[in-house]
C-alpha cells in the first residue's frame, strides 16, 4: 500500500468542486472525496466485496475534450461497473499518449482487475487533477493522472440514493 503514497497518490488534497457535496450525509461524501483507491473505498463503504464487471474495452478515435492530452490519434477506453452490495458505480477509463510497452500491457490486460492495481505499480505516476461534482442525485468524480507522457482520465458516476 505504500506504493500508492509514493506513486499516483503523493498529494492528498481535497478534490476541486467538493463544495457541491455540501448537505450530503457523511458516508456518500466520504466515498465521493476519497483520494486513494476508489474500489477499496467502495468495499469499506458497503462492507461487501467489489466485483468489477467489464462492459466495454478497446481502442477508439481521438477524444480529447477539455483535459490535458498529448497529441495522439487513438484513445484506449474501458467502461466497467463496480458492484458491491446494493451499490452500483459506472466508471470510464481513457488512456492517451505514448505508452511504454510495460504500461501498454498492464492497461490493455486489466480484464476485471481494478485500475488502481496497475496505477499503484507505476513509479512515475502523478495525479494532475481531481474533481468531484454533484448533479442532482448523481455524483461524478474525474481524476487525471500522468504516467511518463501518457494521460489517464478516470471518471466515475454513482447515484447518491444507492449509497
Amino acid at each position: 500500500m505504500s506504493r500508492f503514497a509514493l506513486g499516483c497518490f503523493r498529494t492528498t488534497a481535497r478534490p476541486a468542486g467538493d463544495e457541491t457535496l455540501f448537505g450530503l450525509p457523511a458516508a456518500p461524501r466520504r466515498l465521493a472525496t476519497t483520494t486513494g483507491s476508489f474500489t477499496q473505498a467502495l468495499r469499506r463503504h458497503t462492507g461487501h466485496p467489489v466485483v468489477v464487471r467489464r462492459l466495454d474495452e478497446g481502442w477508439r478515435g481521438h477524444v480529447a475534450g477539455r483535459w490535458p492530452v498529448p497529441r495522439v490519434t487513438r484513445v484506449w477506453q474501458r467502461r466497467v461497473r463496480l458492484e458491491s452490495g446494493d451499490a452500483r458505480v459506472e466508471a470510464l477509463t481513457e488512456v492517451v499518449g505514448p505508452l511504454t510497452p510495460r504500461l501498454h500491457r498492464a492497461i490493455t490486460g486489466l480484464a476485471d482487475t481494478p485500475l488502481m492495481a496497475v496505477l499503484a505499480r507505476q513509479p512515475h505516476c502523478r495525479r494532475l487533477s481531481f474533481r468531484v461534482h454533484r448533479h442532482g442525485r448523481q455524483i461524478e468524480r474525474q481524476t487525471v493522472y500522468r504516467i511518463h507522457l501518457a494521460r489517464v482520465r478516470v471518471t466515475e458516476w454513482f447515484d447518491i440514493e444507492q449509497h
